[in-house]
């Protein structure tokens, strides 16, 4: 990187500010921090990468400490201009001003790192790296870097396809920025040897880092539909039945919720029932929220163990590091979401079956029955991962197991005896075992369309009601293309938070061709199976949590980056590969502290309008039994979510404001009630 580098990059952001800056201007709002929030996060990045550059400085390795605090200052910069919500995209404008500043720490990264390799150690060196990976990877990888910085679904929607073509050109070449000073810290003296950080660490890390976002950042609230339906669900499953008795009538308009549903007298969430039987032990104690923090921990744990038994100790440590550092497994943890129990289940599957292979034969029996348990278990908290995964694991058992058909057996008689679980839950509610509440709840949501796999003009919802997460009418294989290119890119922003590419480490792999493990090959056919399966769906949930729904092939993704960190450290000179692990072990941190922090301020502080603000509100004030009608211009389920599923004469019943006429006819089926309107306005 040199200083003409530095000016090329300015002359792109010029064109990128002529060409697609006003196109986009008028979209939504792009964050949900204020201003001062955001200078705030950011200043604690400055004093952050103050402090980072100070360690390296004190030990004698100062200009190592400058390029680390570049990347901690430059990778801020750019989350700085990035919109934060729905479909991340670079927005540079000159309002606010500080944009102007990002730039400008942008372009003296590039010209600090210019700086660093125009020295003749520092070309040297860089020649010797560049020859060593190979001109032509290099372009692949850089292609794949720059395509896949952003997803394509809104510029496809709205036609800002020039737009679309200069944000990959910008995006590239900020990544090429980060990744050429990755490249500059290998030419000058710094660590060359990475701290080993015991696994219980991790995996205390994990738990605390997912129960810190819970609580500041999502507010130990739901943020989208279904985590209120799963809430409500576990509600009546602590309380010992599956379902609530309706409310009257008249109330039901003020309670209505999506994926709430209310089926002749029984008042019930809809989402498949596995993951709310878990969360009603947190409703037990009276915080579910710590429930999946707690699971996210036991991931780790897992993960590090399985990979130790399949692979080795050193791929299991930097699998457990990646993990306990990843914005999107802290966020999912902190959540009120199924997928980390649908992770651990598959984890404890796996555990369990290559403890089996190296146990006594009646012990690895039982692990076996555990295995098919928790395969089950997942089949009921998310039945199409629990069937794609549960079918794998069980063609494996059947071909790589040596404990025989007992084992075989065993598996899949805990997996029978758990995983019927969803059929009884069937038969109760909807009468039918193979008919799910959501099914049927869809069913008649959607009466002229379907939430069904495949290709046609009646699969999703009804035409033009999910605005650009489903851009066309129905689903075709062009929109299965569209699908894939965002959940792509999204899983490129979030696995590991390196704003240049979490997915690098994973090009790397098949740009260089990595010899493969047997355990590498499994875990790619089963995220490869997953993917596949999944394009024939005409939803991507990337918008929340980054593509929630590949989320079940956490493991395997993370198995082939660590992967793909290997083959850098085979291709690397001698001198240079304790290097490459304190670097990864920097990024990581820098995720943590920079992209993670971004994450809770910028997007899931409120996100989608749920916010702790009424709850905090009916904590300051005693309700008694009142009926509490809300007005707000967030989502309301911010305010159902506190409804206890029975509605006891002795707590506050939270309803959507109706207006005066409605409202009449409520208080009328409720009576004997004081009557509360509550407004809160953002």
């Amino acid at each position: 990187m040199s200083i003409r580098s530095g000016q090329l990059l300015w002359g792109l952001i010029g064109l990128f500010v002529l060409g697609c800056g006003p196109a986009l201007a008028a979209d939504a709002p792009t964050s949900n921090a204020t201003l001062a929030e955001l200078r705030l996060w950011f200043a604690i990045m400055v004093i952050a990468a103050i402090g980072l550059a100070g360690v390296f400085w004190r030990n004698g390795k100062g200009l190592f400490g400058l390029l680390a605090a570049a990347i901690l200052l430059g990778g801020s910069a750019r989350l700085w201009l990035t919109q934060p919500l729905w479909f991340p995209r670079l927005e540079i404008s000159a309002d606010p001003p500080e944009n102007l500043i990002m730039l400008a720490i942008l372009a003296a990264q590039a010209v600090l790192t210019g700086l660093v390799l125009l020295r003749p150690t520092g070309r040297t060196a860089a020649r010797g790296l560049v020859s060593e990976a190979g001109f032509v990877r290099l372009f692949i990888l850089m292609g794949l870097v720059a395509i896949f910085s952003l997803p394509a679904t809104p510029y496809v929607a709205y036609g800002y396809h020039v737009a679309y073509g200069l944000q990959v050109g910008v995006g590239g070449a900020l990544s090429l920025i980060q990744m050429v000073t990755i490249v500059a810290m290998f030419t000058i003296a710094g660590p060359d040897h990475m701290p080993r950080i015991p696994v219980g660490g991790l995996v205390l890390f994990a738990t605390l880092a997912s129960a810190v976002l819970a609580w500041a950042a999502f507010d130990r609230v739901p943020h989208v539909e279904d985590e209120l339906a799963y809430l409500f669900q576990a509600r009546t499953f602590a309380a010992g039945t599956f379902w609530s008795p309706a409310p009257p009538e008249l109330a039901q308009p003020a309670l209505e919720y999506y994926l709430l549903d209310v089926r002749g007298d029984k008042w019930l969430g809809v989402p498949a029932q596995g993951w709310a039987v878990v969360l009603s032990l947190g409703v037990l104690i009276g915080e579910p929220w710590v429930i999946n923090p707690i699971l996210t921990g036991v991931a780790v744990w897992l993960a590090h163990d399985i990979v130790r038994r399949a692979v080795s100790r050193e791929r299991a440590d930097m699998v457990a590091l990646l993990m306990a550092t990843s914005p999107w497994v802290l966020a999912v943890g902190a959540t009120l979401m199924n997928h980390a129990l649908m992770l651990v289940t598959i984890l404890l599957a796996w555990w369990c079956l290559l403890r089996a292979g190296e146990a006594p034969a009646r012990r690895a029996v039982l692990l076996a029955f555990v295995a098919g348990l928790a395969l089950g278990w997942g089949f009921v908290t998310r039945p199409l991962d629990g069937l794609i995964v549960g079918g794998l694991t069980g063609l494996w058992l059947m071909r790589r197991l040596p404990g025989g058909v007992g084992q075989v057996l065993a598996c899949g008689v805990g997996g029978i005896l758990s995983g019927g679980a969803i059929f009884l839950f069937n038969s109760a509610i909807t009468g039918d075992p193979f008919l799910t509440a959501q099914a049927d709840y869809l069913s008649r949501l959607w009466p002229d369309t379907q939430n069904a796999f495949g290709f046609g003009e009646n699969v999703g919802p009804p035409v033009q009601s999910w605005g650009a997460l489903d851009i066309w009418v129905g689903h075709s294989p062009a929109e299965a293309v569209l699908n894939l290119i965002n959940a792509i890119a999204s899983l490129n922003l979030e696995l590991l938070g390196w704003t240049f590419g979490s997915l690098v480490p994973i090009w790397i792999v098949f740009v260089w061709g990595k010899k493969l493990t047997g355990f590498d090959r499994a875990m790619l056919v089963v995220f490869a199976a997953l993917v596949a399966v999944l394009f024939f769906y005409w939803f991507t949930g990337t918008f929340y949590l980054g593509p929630r729904y590949w989320h079940t092939a956490l493991l395997p993704a993370l198995v082939l980056s660590a992967a793909g960190i290997e083959a850098i450290h085979d291709r690397l000179p001698e001198q240079h590969r304790g290097r490459l692990y304190c670097v990864v072990l920097l990024l990581c941190a820098v995720s943590v502290v920079s992209f993670t922090s971004w994450r809770g301020v910028s997007k899931y502080d409120g996100y989608g309008g749920y916010t702790g603000d009424i709850r905090r509100q009916v904590e300051a004030t005693d309700l008694g039994n009142a009926l509490v009608f809300v007005s707000t211009e967030g989502d309301i389920g911010s305010a159902l979510y506190l409804n206890d599923p029975f509605l006891p004469p002795d707590k506050p019943i939270f309803l959507r404001d109706m207006g005066p006429e409605q409202n009449i006819a409520i208080i009328a089926a409720f009576p004997g009630r004081e009557v509360v309107y509550l407004t809160d306005t953002e």
